[in-house]
């Protein structure tokens, strides 16, 4: 009898040494296939009971056997556009939980680059020119307002070194229910949002995109905004009316943006953001680690070991809802 498949959807590089032969041994006699071809998907489609890594989600619906897609990032928005796959009995966990300290360090990267104008500085060595830089040019951390979008894993990493910096941290969430913030953390509901964002300088989004998320942020968000404050969004593009921040950026509505995720990726070379000198730009790498693979086999490893032995998974994604 042919035994039931661990499909993995990622190339060799993305994976850490031993990682196929860890699986193996505790997949309890599953075979483990290695593939990005779909062809080959294609002829074990049959046999597939569990899919890890970047899975061609136009076949999920044709696998029979499958119950468990483990996913190798922190969302689920890929599904969106095959809302048929709700139906399907299989459940869908994400690798949430290991992107929390990188994307906080990158958010402070952007956000202390901008206060101390490096971008200026860096402009100007090329040019071998001594730059002089004033006060009024620069600004500092201590004592300002965060106020955090979709406050979950990531956003505590992130308020653990506001806090650190002497910061006031807010954070929003859908769900309060969920447990409390950490010591010096407001926690608010998410329905809050225009209530709070006149007060805070920094403004940062970390939420995923989902049909309630998109072009949440828009040009009335924009408008309750400080002039003198900042707008990072590290979640999804998404989630932000792009047109709408390019007028207040323009307009100076507010002080200047920090992006790590646009609305579309890779950002048209046409975009107003490459141009505007009140934007610091990434292209999408705040949740890159150098040892990623490996974290991400010790998410799967566990859910795998869960799995097996009929335990709950961790982060278990609400089809409905989208994350």
């Amino acid at each position: 009898m042919q035994k039931e498949i661990i499909l993995v959807s990622l190339s060799p590089e993305r994976l850490p040494p031993n990682a196929v032969e860890r699986l193996q041994a505790a997949g309890e006699g599953r075979k483990v296939l290695v593939t990005l071809d779909n062809a080959e998907v294609e002829q074990a489609l049959d046999r597939i009971e569990i899919a890890i890594g970047d899975i061609p989600v136009e076949l999920l619906s044709r696998m029979p056997r499958l119950r468990w897609v483990q996913l190798w990032s922190a969302g689920a928005d890929r599904f969106q556009g095959f809302p048929e796959l709700k139906e399907k009995p299989f459940v869908i966990t994400t690798t949430s939980g290991i992107h929390g300290q990188q994307i906080a360090e990158h958010t402070f990267a952007m956000l202390l680059s901008w206060n101390r104008n490096f971008p200026a500085a860096f402009a100007a060595r090329k040019n071998h020119e001594w730059l002089q830089i004033s006060g009024s040019q620069t600004s500092t951390l201590q004592g300002k307002a965060m106020l955090i979008l979709g406050y979950g894993a990531i956003g505590e990493a992130i308020a653990r070194i506001a806090l650190a910096f002497g910061m006031k941290v807010t954070g929003l969430r859908r769900t309060l229910s969920k447990g409390g913030a950490i010591p010096g953390v407001t926690l608010k509901s998410s329905d809050k949002l225009r209530e709070l964002l006149p007060s805070a300088d920094h403004v940062v989004n970390i939420l995923p995109s989902t049909p309630d998320t998109y072009h949440l942020f828009g040009a009335v968000e924009f408008n309750l905004m400080k002039r003198t404050a900042l707008y990072i969004n590290v979640g999804r593009g998404a989630t932000t009316d792009e047109a709408a921040l390019i007028d207040a950026l323009k307009s100076k509505r507010i002080a200047g943006a920090l992006l790590d995720v646009t609305e579309m990726e890779p950002l048209p070379a046409g975009s107003p953001l490459w141009a505007l000198d009140n934007v610091i730009l990434s292209a999408h790498y705040a949740g890159m680690h150098p040892d990623y693979g490996a974290l991400a086999l010790e998410v799967a490893l566990e859910n795998l070991d869960r799995y097996i032995h009929s335990r709950a998974l961790r982060n278990v994604v609400d089809k409905n809802a989208g994350y």
